[in-house]
């Protein structure tokens, strides 16, 4: 993959992206999970980038990025930052986890700046509220950011591997880097929202792809279809033998899915 580099200004927060693909085509603007970086995207933009103009972004308190609150309000204010300041006008948008739910805040803020939306087992969760805000969470977080500083490289992958052994071997490149990136403070400044009082503030065609089961992804059969009710205008993919990172367990249905979505 080749791209090219470059930082915004998001009220005083330096927001880092990568862009890669072909200008002048339709913009695609890709939205991380927690403890990612932009460039965990690699695989899909690598699939895509003959047909989009793609921009990976790092999200406040990961990556290259700068720090600062991040609630979904402030990161919806980031992604209207890079489409604007990089003149992007409209976009296609795909989020995974955290970034699916500030994807989907983006779209309900900025009609006008989202053209469609694609949500990867977004932080759904069944129970309405904040699990992040859990003081428990939060030092188990820092506890296994501190960690990681005491580790290798090897190290870190090794543990990723042993953890996801579904995943192609060119999927641990960047989320290796992007572990060593995120900042103990980042679990403490996530507010996911309700997304009960999110889903029909969108008005933009949506997709939203999960794979419930008995692994580990977020979003329920019954929680997508509530969705639905909330919103007629999503439509919705299931995944079978999938889990959260239904993009790195199940890459081809996952770009096919993607690829049948932003062609209509």
């Amino acid at each position: 993959m080749q791209f090219v580099e470059g930082d915004i200004d998001s009220g005083g927060v330096n927001i880092h992206y990568y862009r890669a693909g072909v200008a002048g085509k339709e913009p695609l603007l890709l939205a991380h999970g927690f403890t990612d970086n932009g460039l965990c995207w690699q695989r899909v933009v690598e699939a895509l980038e003959a047909d989009f103009d793609l921009v990976m972004v790092d999200s406040r308190n990961h990556g290259k990025s700068g720090d600062g609150p991040a609630s979904l309000e402030v990161l919806a204010q980031d992604m209207a930052a890079v489409v604007t300041q990089l003149q992007l006008h409209q976009v296609a948008v795909l989020g995974h986890s955290m970034g699916a739910n500030v994807a989907a805040c983006f779209a309900g803020a900025y009609p006008e700046l989202v053209s469609r939306l694609l949500l990867e087992d977004p932080a759904w969760f069944a129970k309405l509220g904040d699990p992040a805000h859990a003081p428990a969470r939060n030092k188990a977080f820092r506890d296994y950011v501190a960690k990681l500083s005491e580790q290798s490289n090897a190290e870190i992958l090794a543990a990723g591997k042993q953890q996801h052994p579904l995943w192609d071997d060119a999927e641990f490149v960047h989320w290796v880097t992007a572990n060593t990136q995120v900042r103990a403070s980042a679990m403490e400044q996530v507010d996911f929202g309700d997304w009960a009082l999110l889903v029909p503030k969108i008005v933009c065609p949506t997709l939203l792809i999960y794979a419930a089961g008995d692994r580990d992804g977020i979003v329920s059969h019954d929680t997508a279809e509530r969705v639905q009710s909330l919103n007629s205008g999503v439509a919705l993919h299931h995944i079978a033998d999938g889990g959260h990172n239904l993009r790195r367990e199940q890459f081809a249905g996952f770009v096919a899915a993607v690829r049948d979505f932003l062609a209509r």
